[in-house]
């Protein structure tokens, strides 16, 4: 091994070692409950706007190109992804909302900021969050 690929290498090791220290599991579990959330509005207005762009950008933060703490986890040979918390995520919330009852008596369409609200606080996003922490760095 070269001097400069050992070089190399002992900072990545020491980066992995400073990040995987740093795991905040409360603070992930928020990020990635956020990042539902965000998706879960955003995904239910099909035409553009000030706030689908902000809600956009949101999402962009809480994701793993962001400050999102999960790791995508990838096929080391073909690079294929094996498991993606954060479509995961955006999976469970779009099931979620769609299996929602969230209808306005003034009106007959589903109120979306109050569906993807309850979803949210819900003890089952809690519980799917959760089960996604065995994608944290260790």
């Amino acid at each position: 091994m070269t001097r400069s690929r050992l070089i190399l290498f002992l900072l990545l090791l020491i980066s992995s070692r400073a990040i995987s220290a740093e795991v905040d599991i409360d603070k992930a579990r928020e990020m990635l409950k956020d990042y539902g959330l965000a998706n879960c509005i955003a995904n239910q207005f099909k035409g553009e706007s000030e706030i689908k762009s902000d809600i956009g950008l949101a999402i962009g933060a809480y994701s793993a190109m962001g400050k999102g703490q999960h790791l995508i986890i990838q096929n080391e040979d073909t690079l294929e992804v094996t498991h993606d918390p954060y479509m995961e995520t955006e999976k469970f919330m779009l099931d979620a909302y769609t299996n929602s009852s969230s209808v306005s008596k003034h009106s007959d369409k589903k109120m979306v900021f109050y569906a993807c609200l309850e979803i949210y606080n819900s003890e089952e996003l809690n519980t799917f969050i959760k089960s996604q922490d065995q994608y944290l760095p260790k």
